[in-house]
Formats: C-alpha cells, sequence, structure tokens
C-alpha cells in the first residue's frame, strides 16, 4: 500500500508572547538569534517584544522584569497575567477570575439545545441587552 503523499502543515503561531515569555523567565535573553526549529517572522517577533514592553513584562533594555516574572508563572497568555494581577491591586481579583476564565473558553459558552432553540436564542439576547444596560 502506498501512502498518499500530504503537504507538510505549517502551524502558525498567533500569540508568540507568550513564548518570548517563557523563554525570558528560562534565562534566554536574545530571542531574535534564539536557534527555533521554524524562527517566528521578524515583524511578529518586534510586535511580541513591543506588547511584552506595553504589558511590562520587560523594561527598555529588553529584560524581564519583575511584574513580567510574575506573569511567566501564571498559565495564560501574558495579556490575560497582566489583568489578573492588576486585578489585585484593585480589589475586584474573584470578578477578572471570572472574565478571564470566560475568554478563555474556546467554545460557545451558551447552551443551544436544538430543540429549544428559539427559546436559547431569546435568553441570550436578554443576557445581552441586560448586559449593556447594566
Amino acid at each position: 500500500m502506498r501512502w498518499k503523499k500530504t503537504p507538510f502543515l505549517r502551524f502558525n503561531v498567533v500569540n508568540i508572547c507568550n513564548v518570548f515569555l517563557q523563554l525570558k523567565s528560562l534565562g534566554i535573553h536574545d530571542l531574535i538569534n534564539f536557534d527555533y526549529l521554524d524562527p517566528p517572522p521578524a515583524e511578529t517577533s518586534k510586535i511580541a517584544l513591543e506588547q511584552l514592553y506595553a504589558l511590562k513584562a520587560l523594561n527598555y533594555k529588553g529584560e524581564l522584569t519583575l511584574m513580567g516574572r510574575k506573569m511567566a508563572e501564571i498559565p495564560v497568555e501574558p495579556m490575560m497575567a497582566r489583568m489578573i494581577l492588576a486585578a489585585d491591586q484593585h480589589k475586584v481579583v474573584e470578578e477578572i477570575l471570572t472574565i478571564a476564565a470566560m475568554l478563555s473558553v474556546n467554545g460557545d459558552i451558551f447552551y443551544r439545545p436544538k430543540d429549544k432553540a428559539i427559546q436559547a436564542d431569546e435568553a441570550r439576547k436578554n443576557f445581552f441587552i441586560l448586559m449593556v444596560t447594566t
């Protein structure tokens, strides 16, 4: 039996920030010249480093900050980690953790049974109206 030849699928990393933050926390300082199996495009790397700087995970020299070290310890994307750490300063951790959990779900958070689709759609619409008006 001959195997059907299939093209190699290349996985594009949408958010390389998390990878960069983890590498920095492991003591790898030169992310641009790091020996990646498949290096990210230069523009993607630049944007990721700028984002980590904006989140205060890196200082102006590109070094990991105390905030960056704390962010690296939280197993979520850097923006989410920064949001969780900021929540503590504002005493809204419980609310932010609820929001973070909802944002990290990879699908629809609403249950929509097929036999009650109309009622489910109406309940969802009312939920959004309630969220906007309060």
